[in-house]
């Protein structure tokens, strides 16, 4: 008897207090981009640059932000293929259009704090170009960077992948976490430097920071996003 009434009560707690269901990273986006675009759209043809970015981070905080991703399948232009559902520490995913100038500072930082952050973080760059191009372009990253390429037209590509150019362009930046979910978003990822490695509101290294730690002075750390 004391069964049954406990089974009773179990089903009575799920019914009213159902679990929550994931939020994905590509169902907000079909949900709500448009409508994003639409308005961002019409407030920078007014020139109007504060409501547009305000626009975005309404986007951000309200529909994407901890949205789960989807399995990520990325070729690496070393061979094989990177799959998120297979790493277990956060990443940053940086996408990078093939018409971009070759930054060589921008570079050399990433190749820092890739040793700064080893086993903690992994950084992926992300060409959408051929392999070929890609690899041309790779060749000074250091082996801690994951390189990988998207050459769209194979046509073979996630479409998952294909969310994060199509809805926000190349270069951008995609911070997430060990759970797969969306943490920040740096749309407008043209990484440049003063020349040096300080913490320049220019810089590569404050960029990434800001993302990582949320703004922390320090630039040592445990990179983690679990509460």
């Amino acid at each position: 008897m004391r069964v049954y009434v406990f089974l009773l009560m179990f089903m009575c707690a799920c019914v009213a207090f159902p679990q929550q269901q994931k939020m994905y990273f590509d169902v907000q986006i079909a949900k709500h981009l448009k409508t994003y675009k639409n308005k961002s759209d019409l407030a920078m043809q007014k020139g109007d640059r504060d409501y547009a970015k305000s626009l975005f981070d309404s986007l951000f905080n309200n529909h994407l932000k901890n949205s789960h991703i989807r399995d990520i399948a990325l070729k690496k232009i070393k061979g094989g293929t990177y799959k998120t559902s297979l790493i277990d520490k956060p990443f940053l995913l940086v996408t990078k259009s093939p018409w971009e100038l070759i930054n060589e500072e921008e570079i050399e930082e990433i190749n820092r704090l890739s040793k700064m952050y080893k086993n903690q973080i992994d950084i992926i760059i992300l060409f959408w170009d051929s392999r070929l191009s890609a690899k041309a372009l790779s060749k000074d990253y250091d082996s801690n960077v994951i390189v990988t390429y998207v050459d769209e037209r194979e046509n073979q590509s996630n479409h998952i992948i294909k969310l994060f150019k199509h809805s926000f362009g190349a270069p951008a930046c995609f911070f997430i976490s060990e759970s797969k979910q969306l943490m920040k978003i740096d749309r407008k990822f043209i990484l440049s430097s003063n020349g040096s490695v300080d913490i320049s509101l220019n810089s590569t290294h404050h960029q990434i920071k800001l993302m990582l730690f949320d703004g922390e002075k320090t630039n040592k750390g445990i990179i983690t996003t679990v509460n």
